[in-house]
């Protein structure tokens, strides 16, 4: 009797257990979520987000709506994020600038990039792109670097801010290409490309630019993928021009570390669906993005790929945040 009384009782504790996560995952979501974007709007991570916001609301059945919360390159929204409860209800747009470039310079963030959240989905990956104002008297990436070596120190390339993937990219390149260009940081990728087109920025390092380039409000350079993409095949690499030039950056979704792993695979699984869908490939191409998807745990280790890959690139360029 003491047996059966010990075994029931045990069957009990571990239905007690297991019952609580699966009622949440099954119920959930039953209300509106939050998608934190640590950028401002109109910049090209926003607009990926509010499209996949949009979309996660059709599948889900619930609204999910965009915060923006800039600042400090992304580290006060993912602050948010990080210590909001974790209950499937508070989202992270995040992007290899806040995610992977921060901590790879030595950034001291109030939270960890891998153990502080619960990847989700990878979104896409972008096509970082370098234009310049319209008034620069250049055609090519060849014809850049000649009158940016006829003008040491005159030329500026702008970011999203210090650390960035666009600051990144424009320091990297100044390293390639062996000139001297001078850094203008940002609050966001919107008001850096706003200024190219005014014809007050040089160039612009940005995933957010074939909008822009065909309506003829900057001149492209060329892409900064180490190969032509099918989105834009007649635009060329900069690494076509003799520079060794190769940078990438992605946008995705995670969450709170603490996360339900079942509502984890839920938004997962509903996140590929919608990224696998013919339209929205071409939606998110014709804003300089591959729609990628893939598995929960694929995103957390391309996010630590990233760290290891950028630490080793600092190496050379020495660019401190701390």
């Amino acid at each position: 009797m003491k047996v059966w009384t010990l075994a029931v009782a045990g069957a009990i504790a571990i239905a007690s257990a297991i019952a609580p996560s699966a009622v949440i995952a099954s119920d959930y979501p039953n209300k509106s979520i939050r998608l934190i974007v640590p950028y401002p709007a109109g910049g090209a991570s926003d607009v990926v987000a509010r499209l996949f916001a949009a979309l996660l609301t059709k599948k889900l059945g619930q609204q999910v709506f965009v915060e923006n919360k800039p600042g400090a390159n992304g580290q006060i929204g993912s602050e948010i994020v990080a210590h909001a409860k974790p209950d499937g209800y508070t989202l992270l747009s995040t992007v290899t600038s806040s995610h992977a470039v921060a901590p790879a310079l030595g950034r001291k963030l109030p939270y960890d990039p891998i153990t502080s959240f619960a990847p989700v989905i990878k979104i896409g990956d972008s096509i970082q792109t370098l234009v310049v104002r319209k008034g620069l008297p250049v055609s090519s990436t060849r014809e850049l670097i000649e009158y940016a070596k006829a003008h040491p120190g005159k030329l500026n390339y702008g970011s999203p801010g210090i650390g960035s993937i666009g600051h990144l990219g424009g320091a990297l390149f100044a390293m390639a290409a062996h000139v001297d260009l001078v850094h203008v940081p940002f609050k966001g990728d919107g008001e850096a490309m706003q200024e190219v087109i005014a014809d007050r920025l040089d160039m612009l390092v940005t995933p957010l630019a074939r909008p822009a380039v065909a309506a003829g409000l900057v001149k492209v350079m060329g892409i900064a993928s180490g190969h032509r993409s099918a989105l834009v095949p007649t635009w060329p690499t900069i690494a076509e021009s003799g520079v060794p030039y190769d940078l990438t950056s992605w946008v995705g979704v995670m969450a709170p570390a603490g996360t339900p792993p079942e509502i984890v695979q839920k938004l997962n699984e509903v996140g590929n669906q919608i990224l696998q869908d013919p339209d929205v490939k071409r939606r998110y191409g014709d804003l300089g993005y591959d729609a990628v998807g893939g598995s929960a745990e694929q995103f957390r280790n391309a996010i630590a790929h990233d760290i290891a890959q950028f630490r080793k690139i600092n190496e050379t360029l020495k660019i401190r945040l701390d």
